[in-house]
This record gives C-alpha cells, structure tokens and sequence, in this order.
C-alpha cells in the first residue's frame, strides 16, 4: 500500500552534514514552463526589510505523485522510445506498459504477441526531456520492483543537451538505482569519459542492499561539488568533483532529465528466463528538491514572514497554489514582496527563482535581485498558468546579502508560490 505522504512543501533544515529528508504531497504541480520575455531592472525602494541568518533548506520544487488512473501526465513524461542500445531495444509506447493504477506508475516488461511488432519482448519507460530537468538539487524517486532472470528496472538520469561534451559517456548519466537478475544488492553510478571504460562499465559505482518486494526510497543530492546517493534516507556513496576537474570528471554542470524504465533481456541482465515474466517497476512518486537559501519559499504555514510588502494589497491565501494549498496573491495597483538573504559568499554565482502567474492577459509580474554588488535585475512572467522565472547573480566582491523580490509594477492580480535561491 502507498504511504501516505506528510504535510506539504515542508523543509528540511540542513544540520551539519546530515540531512533528514520527509515526504510531502504535491497536489495541483503544474508543469515547468520556459518563458522568453526578459523584463528591464525595475526601480523597487525597499521598506523594513529584516535581515535574516539564511540557513539553506530543501524546497521541493517540482513532483509527480501518480495518484490517478490510466494515462500518465504527459506534461511531466514521455514515452522512452525503442532504440538499438540494450536498455531500450524492446521500449513499447502503449499504456500496457507504461500507466497508473491510482496510486502508482506501472512499467512492465512481457513477452506477449503484438501484431505488426515482431520482437519478442515488449517494456516500458518514461522520461522528462522536453518536459523537465533539473541541476543540482535532490531527486528523490519511491519505488518496487519483481526479481527474475534477464530483469533489469532502473531510475536514472541523462544530459538534457546529450552532447554538450560529446556523445555517451562525456556528457555524463546519473544511475540512482538499477538492478538484475536476482540479486540482493542495487546498484548507483557515475558515468563520464574519466571513470567510463570502452566496455561501458564504470569505476565510480556502489553497491547496496534494499528491501526485496518493497518500496524503498532511492536518492541523490547534487552540487556544485558533489553527487551523494542514498538508500531509504542512509548515505551509500559519494563522487565529489575533484580540485581543477575538467569536463571528463565533472560534466555534471548542466540540466538533466529523469528517465524510468523497466527494460531486460539484453546487455548486462542477459537473457530472459520467461517463465519469470512479467517484470514490472512500481514508481509511487518522484520528488524534486532544490537547496535554498530563501526561508518560507512555499507559504504553507499562512505566514508572510521573513517577506515584507509594500504597496497594495499582498496576502497569503489558500487556492491558487502551484503546490501544496498556499500561495502569495498581490492585487490592486503596484505592489512588491522582498526577503533580504544573508550568509552569502562574496564572488559567487547564484540563482533566484519561482513560479508565478497573472490572472489575465497583459498583465506581468517580476522575479528579480538587487542589492548584492551588481545591477539589479529581473525576469517577467505574463502566462496564466504557473510558470518558472528566475535570475542568474554574482555577488559582488565585499558583498554577502541580496534582497530577492517578487514586484507587480501596474493594477491586476497575480499569484506566486515555491520561490528558491541555490549557489550555482
């Protein structure tokens, strides 16, 4: 039976090395959209901001939770298509082996006859390219999965741009969790041209137990300096870039995409013994995190604070909300939301990001920084739907504060919600 997830958008402070990681319901996720409207530096005056000891916490950004039935979200996925590698070889872009239960994402893998498809093994997969990716953050994916001869289900995640140093292994792939066959441990690796061989194993990998015909919760946590992964909540391994690495040993400064997959019965499983089938891979959902240095990011506990407003009307309210069941709503004449973040490091590259929408057409609202030693900038959304916008930063030389903001400049209403800050 699924667990039931906890209260939504909680955090997870992050208490020295250690980090404790809950679980939370999504409801109303929409999907991430790119916008190509960048808006000028707005002249904002900042009034009773409060400085803040801004410790970074984990903000979940973006998740599917696979709580319906049939077709799976084609907004977060799409079908893995049938390829010549052995992952993808027998991949079938049908909702026989690839859709939800009501509680579940269901990938099998059969042997059945398909007119018309002659191959004689049948599986299914889904992935986000096209739809979502991610750098740096935590990915957390739940699942189960059978065991058999020639089996081989996996969680991983490939390059959003596949050859942005050149084609497989340069460019770099993620393996949260795939397993074989029958075996007792799963396996998490790197891979990349300094620790990939011509064979396609790969150096920088870890072997670990988990929990046979149950769930388990498989994880990375990913940097600027590292890939951590876990195992229901308890560290297995970690591959930290090294000192002046190049693009063969750190290639992970890019986006990437998730793929789930339930393959078999070619490369490293090898045959399939068919009195085993079906296989199949239970995803209860997957969650997506981002590390931030901005406190109450998500609104859920009704509060306004650390922010301060000027202007017309802001207030949180219960509706509207990209996730969870709070949001920030700005309406009447110009108005304006700002949190001043502290413990910065001077020279550093940052990021200042979320999700808003506007209530009707011609109306925009900004994600924008100033006050870090640059000028001040700011990105414009104007759908009315939710839609990330966010800013690149560097810190200036002395400086170790920002002042982060979330401005409407004329009347209408707009709506923001799960607002982030990670060093980049």
């Amino acid at each position: 039976m699924k667990k039931n997830p906890l209260n939504c958008k909680n955090v997870i402070m992050l208490l020295f090395t250690t980090l404790v990681i809950t679980s939370c319901t999504k409801q109303g996720l929409q999907p991430e959209q790119q916008l190509t409207e960048r808006d000028k530096p707005e002249t904002i005056s900042a009034t009773n901001n409060v400085a803040l000891l801004s410790t970074p916490v984990y903000q979940l950004i973006w998740a599917d939770e696979f709580n319906t039935s049939g077709s799976f979200n084609a907004n977060n996925w799409q079908y893995s298509p049938r390829g010549t590698v052995a992952w993808n070889k027998y991949m079938t872009a049908t909702p026989t082996y690839a859709s939800q239960n009501g509680t579940n994402l269901v990938l099998r893998m059969d042997n059945a006859t398909i007119a018309g498809d002659a191959v004689p093994y049948h599986s299914g997969g889904v992935q986000s390219n096209g739809k979502f990716n991610v750098k740096y953050g935590k990915i957390e994916v739940r699942a189960k999965f059978t065991l058999g001869q020639g089996s081989w289900p996996a969680i991983w995640m490939m390059p959003d741009s596949p050859v942005q140093y050149g084609g497989w292994p340069n460019s770099g792939e993620i393996d949260i969790m795939e397993h074989v066959n029958n075996e007792t441990v799963m396996h998490q690796t790197i891979h990349n041209a300094s620790v990939t061989n011509a064979n396609g194993g790969s150096t920088a990998t870890h072997s670990a137990s988990y929990t046979q015909a149950d769930y388990n919760t498989y994880a990375i946590e990913w940097s600027p300096v590292s890939i951590k992964f876990f195992v229901n909540n308890i560290l297995q391994y970690t591959y930290s870039k090294a000192v002046g690495a190049n693009w063969q040993q750190w290639p992970f400064d890019a986006p990437f995409y998730l793929i789930l997959n339930q393959a078999g019965g070619a490369g490293w499983p090898g045959p399939i013994t068919n009195s085993n089938l079906p296989f199949s891979m239970q995803v209860d959902y997957v969650r997506v995190y981002k590390l931030s240095q901005v406190e109450n990011g998500g609104f859920e506990g009704a509060s306004l604070s650390p922010w301060t407003s000027w202007g017309s009307t802001v207030s949180i309210v219960t509706g509207n909300a990209r996730s969870g069941t709070k949001s920030i709503k700005q309406t009447g004449a110009q108005s304006s939301v700002e949190q001043v973040i502290t413990g910065l490091t001077p020279n550093t590259a940052y990021r200042f990001a979320g999700y808003a929408k506007v209530s009707a057409a011609g109306e925009s609202v900004s994600i924008g920084v100033k006050s870090y030693g640059g000028t001040q900038v700011g990105y414009s959304i104007n759908t009315t739907y939710y839609s990330l916008g966010g800013v690149n930063f560097t810190t200036g030389a002395t400086n170790t504060s920002a002042t982060v903001y979330f401005y409407k400049a004329a009347s209408g209403t707009v709506y923001g919600d799960d607002f982030y800050l990670e060093k980049q």
